[in-house]
């Protein structure tokens, strides 16, 4: 799930009909209104806000929500408040707990109770929750699944980080009011994941616009009640299909200085602190008002420091220079003198709840004397004494991309290059022969010059969905895959991805994905961030 300009390109113009919802019998009918919940004035002075505190629980945000549907290029916040408070998907997927078996990933019921694959490998059906309804009242029927579905595969509705991952999708098919079924064009176990981080959307609110006129209606436990630039009132449905939420109000506050929300925190008016600064890491969690109060706890994300090599193009298509360069990064050095344990050093986008779920490969050894030895065997040598090395009269030059200025990735994605880490591992490779010239510039421009190929490195701070985009991340002819990478070991270590149809099926493949990436060296990871709430 990739926005941004690192967004995952539709994979697929592909999105025939069958038994099309605007033709099929409407299975729909009136129903209750919302029974609502409690509702409060979202913007209440500091009286109000103590006398709510009983029910109601206050989760400072560091950036507002970039709009109101889950869809649309959702940025974190976005999918924070609205994926699973409010909106839900078909089934869920349960990750592996921090330091558990990889293996523990499983997917668990949401709207729908239960679902089969078909013999074939060509079909899954499903049979939908009874007595679901969304908070206007309306009841949730596989009208609406195929319309969120549907909507997602047509490429003109420009939901392009999602629609990839529903390329395997033929058709969605309605069987009853309660149940649907997906024709696959191939066996794969891709759309069950996909469909675990797909909201589903009331068909009769969205068939004219995405918008719905403003209007916020899921199934999830909590509505919409309030919806305002600095704070988002979720207030508890009382027509839950599910269990009851035990928390009346959610409210979410925007402030996007961290020391005004610390202050708040110490007066008892928030609850949640989501991300602490991490200049003042550790020394802000053990502050007086807040160590006694309140507890510290990772926020695991599969969010990725790593440089981007062109695989497709000289010099850096050797693989021997690739691995090299991957030697002179000090990666367990850097996550614990610039990240102070923010982030933990990676040698694989595979590790457990990662990009790719699996078990976490050995970290690669800091080694310029084995780097060394690989640049001199490659036939890399500084032959005129300038530090440079040349190989056949070329010196080893590399055209690095970098944003100019730091800033946060997208809660799904994109190339922020100006990351701590850079100049240390740049120096590195200069002490060892190589020529680095280092080009600049805003997000926007970085981007384009990934996709248009002129780069030979680039830092790129990335955050995924687990499991999903592998393909076309690090495919041969991946939609997303900038680096022009193409393995045969890396291609057939994917393909044995897509024949599981659970999550802990596709343990055993990782490990033998891992081993086809740190062979070809496509990418050089450096460290998972892991932050502190």
């Amino acid at each position: 799930m990739l926005v941004g300009a690192l967004a995952l390109a539709a994979a697929c113009d592909r999105t025939p009909r069958v038994k099309p919802w605007r033709h099929a019998p409407d299975p729909t009918a009136t129903a209750p209104r919302d029974g609502g919940g409690p509702t409060a004035d979202v913007n209440a002075p500091a009286e109000d806000i103590a006398r709510a505190r009983g029910h109601t629980l206050r989760i400072a945000m560091d950036a507002q929500p970039r709009q109101q549907n889950p869809l649309v290029s959702p940025s974190l916040w976005n999918r924070r408040v609205l994926l699973g408070p409010v909106y839900e998907t078909l089934i869920r997927y349960l990750p592996p707990e921090p330091g558990a078996d990889a293996a523990l990933g499983r997917y668990a019921s949401g709207l729908a109770r239960s679902w089969r694959v078909m013999p074939s490998g060509l079909e899954i059906r499903f049979e939908l929750e009874p007595g679901v309804t969304f908070h206007d009242g309306r009841p949730m029927t596989s009208v609406d699944v195929q319309f969120t579905l549907d909507l997602i595969r047509d490429p003109r509705r420009g939901i392009d980080h999602l629609r990839p991952l529903l390329a395997d999708v033929q058709a969605v098919e309605l069987i009853t009011p309660r149940e649907i079924r997906l024709v696959l064009y191939r066996p794969t176990g891709w759309p069950l994941r996909a469909l675990a981080e797909i909201p589903i959307l009331p068909a009769h609110l969205h068939e004219s616009s995405l918008a719905a006129g403003g209007r916020v209606v899921g199934t999830g436990p909590w509505r919409v009640a309030d919806w305002q630039p600095r704070e988002i009132h979720l207030a508890r449905y009382g027509n839950y299909w599910g269990p009851r939420a035990p928390i009346a109000d959610v409210v979410f506050v925007h402030d996007d200085d961290a020391a005004r929300v610390l202050t708040a925190a110490k007066r008892g008016e928030i609850d949640v602190v989501p991300a602490l600064i991490p200049a003042h890491w550790p020394e802000q969690a053990n502050a007086p008002g807040l160590a006694a109060s309140f507890d510290t706890v990772a926020m695991p994300q599969p969010q990725l420091r790593y440089v981007l090599l062109d695989a497709g193009a000289p010099p850096t298509d050797d693989p021997a220079l690739r691995r090299a360069l991957s030697l002179l990064i000090d990666r367990r050095g850097l996550a614990k003198d610039v990240y102070d344990g923010l982030a933990i050093p990676i040698g694989s986008p595979v590790w457990p709840g990662g990009p790719i779920t699996g078990a976490a490969p050995p970290v690669p050894p800091f080694d310029p004397a084995a780097a060394t030895a690989l640049l001199d065997a490659a036939g890399y040598r500084d032959t005129d004494g300038d530090g440079v090395r040349e190989r056949d009269g070329v010196p080893l030059r590399l055209t690095v991309l970098v944003v100019e200025r730091p800033s946060s990735p997208s809660a799904l994605g994109g190339p922020t290059a100006g990351v701590p880490e850079r100049d240390r591992i740049l120096e590195a490779w200069r002490r060892a022969g190589v020529a680095v010239e280092v080009r600049d510039g805003p997000e926007a421009v970085i981007a384009r010059r990934l996709r248009a190929g002129e780069f030979d490195a680039a830092f790129v701070t990335r955050a995924f969905i687990p499991d999903l985009g592998v393909a076309g991340w690090l495919g041969t002819g991946g939609d997303d895959n900038l680096g022009r990478l193409s393995s045969r070991e890396v291609d057939m270590a994917i393909a044995r991805l897509a024949t599981a149809w659970d999550p802990g099926g596709r343990v055993a493949a990782a490990t033998g994905l891992a081993e086809a990436l740190a062979e070809a060296a496509p990418i050089l990871p450096i460290v998972a961030d892991v932050p502190q709430a």
